[in-house]
């Protein structure tokens, strides 16, 4: 071990005292060297001719001999580990040498990036220059990733190039079953109509769900179902056991007597997991610890082949994890995992969720936020971001989160300018400045980021209407900086279409009011969409279906479908002039997340549509009364618009009934019942309207509503109540 530092150490010298020594690898247009490659490492000969070829236009000679002046490749299992590489030179060869293919090829890129070549997305290569590539002589470095595992979850990863040159790994590839796998494990369509008993009894009913951990039955199907799954895939290296995307638990006696001696609503969770992997000592069980299982067990040590995955879905990411105060909670959970098991992974969410064509200013954050994950004891990183999905600014996250995944010893401040400079050319100044403003205006606003935030959201904060004046000022600088390339003015208009986005939105919530999508019309009473604003949203639908976007959030809608909502609201969302102005008061104020234009979004002449973040007011778990106030004047109908979105917990409440005041007493008008709900996922608007003839009687009113006191079996859960949400009120 002496002798090998030692070693190493003059290695280090002669580098640093012959650091003015360099061995040409190209100039005027051909290589002064050749390649040399074993069996072993034919294929990742062939990748770095693949590379040079692309980039330079020029195919390097490969020889089979070994000679002076040649790039070598080997695979070293001797001394490098699967996730190593090393490279050195002297005056005369460069070699390179990974404890695997995989090691090897991120040697490569390596050597690659110090000539000047850099792979920045997965479509495009930037080149230092190309007049003269050159590689220090008497130089020597050894490098491992930071972390043992590394997925990033961006286009990137579909591009196999890409994934060889950050060194990332591939979860289709590495794992036999993936993510939330209970369901996948022991499938409800097969065992729970005529075994209920195996699943959770949740709430005092047996849901399908999540399955009850201690019935033997159940632990008898995961062994079987898991043992097939690993004969059936014997290449892989994990096997996800992990519980549903959701938070339902098993209460029954048994489990909740080992929930109370490790952990409620976990405990049973972990002792069904840790006995599992026993039985299988050979193989690595992965598992969530996600919303209730979030937390480690008490007393309860992981056996060495079970791995943990953090996945931490409530935090500020508008602060890095170590130095939000937010954050403590989690900053806890985590040192309390590393006690807890030897094997620590984390599910990092680094995209806005609800909207990918947004702004979600939280890349100053990722440097810190991977260092504190390194410094933690966290092995793996499942870095989840948009998916395939090319979202707002994902070039520069995915060249980011990659790099750190490697190396969190980065400079941020200096990659950022640097990646920018590299992609958008003469417009990266602009770019760098709108970058620095949209991150500056987040951080000095305070606000918490949240990753199923949207435009409307953040509209007093970084996506002011005025902050929005400031960026488009930016980008249209940068726009005229390369009018004249074709290819820095498509990535410019990214960028572009990202503040056309966030501005449609926004524009439904203000509606009639400046800044809105309708305007007052100029000839006659009423209101219209601003001109030309369907076609912009028409040009955004095709933009987005030319790069090849399927939905423009998690699950969410396809661009044909968002253009298809939007000519909707145009008709459905403007209010005619013959509904007369009311004057109203919130005598229960709304949930303060749902409550955005108070009594004002009740009557400014806008429906609310199938998106409950713009123009709904929703109540929590509890009644409304709301009082009406109405000039005098026939009445022929009152119309009040409620919304139902049963995924997110939205329902139509119990009754609604109008009272009309007169001196001062309550007199009751009319009551409408709601039929109990029926599971249905579909967004649905469900419009009521009071047409007595009492109406008239009254100008003053107060308007009842009573919220359900249960959920429905089907969306019950622990602390979960039912909210219903109303827009608009309308006087006819």
């Amino acid at each position: 071990m002496q002798a090998r530092n030692f070693i190493l150490f003059m290695m280090l010298n002669v580098t640093l005292t012959l650091s003015s020594q360099t061995i040409s690898i190209y100039n005027s247009n051909e290589f002064q060297v050749s390649l040399h490659h074993t069996k072993t490492t034919k294929q990742t000969s062939e990748d770095l001719t693949h590379y040079l070829t692309e980039v330079l236009g020029k195919t390097i000679e490969v020889s089979s001999e070994e000679k002076k002046h040649q790039i070598l490749l080997s695979i070293n299992t001797k001394t490098l580990n699967e996730i190593t590489f090393e490279i050195y030179s002297d005056e005369d060869n460069i070699r390179i040498s990974g404890g695997s293919q995989k090691a090897l090829q991120r040697g490569i890129a390596f050597f690659l990036e110090k000539i000047g070549i850099t792979k920045i997305t997965e479509k495009d290569w930037f080149l230092k220059s190309k007049e003269h590539l050159s590689f220090p002589s008497q130089f020597y470095k050894k490098s491992e990733p930071d972390f043992d595992y590394r997925y990033l979850y961006y286009p990137g990863n579909w591009d196999e190039k890409f994934r060889n040159w950050y060194q990332l790994d591939q979860i289709d590839r590495d794992f036999g079953v993936w993510g939330h796998s209970f369901y996948k494990l022991m499938p409800p369509k097969a065992y729970y109509e005529d075994q209920p008993e195996l699943f959770a009894l949740y709430e005092g009913k047996r849901n399908p769900g999540s399955i009850c951990y201690t019935n033997k039955k159940t632990k008898a199907i995961f062994k079987t179902e898991l043992g097939n799954i690993i004969q059936q895939n014997p290449n892989a290296e994990f096997f996800s056991v992990s519980q549903n995307d959701d938070t339902i638990y098993c209460q029954c006696h048994e489990c909740e007597q080992l929930n109370q001696k490790h952990g409620q609503k976990r405990g049973a969770h972990y002792v069904f997991i840790n006995e599992l992997a026993k039985q299988f000592p050979a193989n690595k069980l992965m598992t969530l610890a996600y919303l209730h299982t979030a937390k480690p067990p008490k007393d309860l040590h992981l056996v060495h082949n079970l791995y943990t995955m953090y996945c931490p879905i409530s935090l500020n990411r508008g602060r890095s994890f170590a130095e939000d105060p937010r954050s403590a909670r989690m900053r806890s959970i985590l040192k309390k995992w590393k006690e807890t098991t030897e094997n620590l992974f984390f599910w990092d969410y680094t995209v806005q969720f609800t909207d990918y064509f947004s702004a979600f200013p939280n890349i100053h954050t990722f440097q810190k936020n991977y260092d504190y994950l390194k410094s933690a004891g966290v092995k793996g990183v499942f870095s989840q971001g948009s998916a395939d999905i090319p979202s707002h600014f994902y070039e520069l996250r995915q060249y980011l989160l990659a790099n750190l995944m490697l190396n969190t010893e980065m400079n941020l401040d200096e990659e950022i300018k640097n990646f920018i400079d590299m992609y958008y050319g003469k417009a990266g100044e602009y770019v760098l400045t709108y970058y620095k403003l949209l991150t500056s205006n987040q951080i000095d606003s305070h606000s918490y980021l949240n990753i199923y935030d949207n435009p409307v959201e953040q509209i007093e904060t970084f996506l002011s209407p005025e902050r929005m004046a400031e960026y488009n000022q930016i980008i249209l600088k940068a726009e005229a900086a390369v009018s004249n390339d074709p290819v820095m003015s498509n990535r410019v208009k990214d960028l572009r279409f990202s503040l056309e986005y966030t501005f449609f939105q926004q524009s439904k919530y203000f509606g009639k009011d400046r800044h809105g999508m309708f305007v007052k019309k100029s000839s006659e009473e009423g209101y219209k969409i601003q001109p030309n604003l369907t076609k912009r949203v028409e040009d955004f639908k095709n933009y987005l279906n030319n790069k090849g976007v399927y939905e423009i959030a998690e699950m969410g809608l396809s661009p044909d479908a968002y253009f298809q909502n939007w000519t909707e609201i145009a008709s459905y969302a403007n209010i005619g002039p013959s509904a007369k102005e009311a004057e109203i008061r919130l005598l229960t104020s709304p949930s303060k997340s749902y409550n955005k234009k108070g009594a004002y979004g009740l009557t400014d002449g806008v429906r609310g549509y199938k998106d409950f973040n713009i123009n709904w007011l929703g109540w929590y778990g509890n009644d409304a009364e709301i009082q009406i106030v109405i000039e005098k004047t026939p009445l022929k109908n009152i119309r009040i618009n409620f919304l139902e979105d049963q995924r997110h917990w939205i329902f139509t409440p119990k009754e609604v009934t109008l009272f009309g005041v007169k001196d001062d007493q309550k007199i009751k008008i009319d009551t409408i019942n709601f039929p109990q709900p029926i599971e249905n996922y579909k967004i649905k608007i469900i419009s009521k309207t009071f047409n007595d003839q009492d109406l008239n009687n009254f100008s003053k009113f107060i308007l009842v509503i009573t919220n359900r006191k249960n959920l429905p079996s089907w969306r019950k859960r622990k602390n979960k109540q039912a909210m219903f949400m109303i827009d608009e009120i309308e006087i006819y």
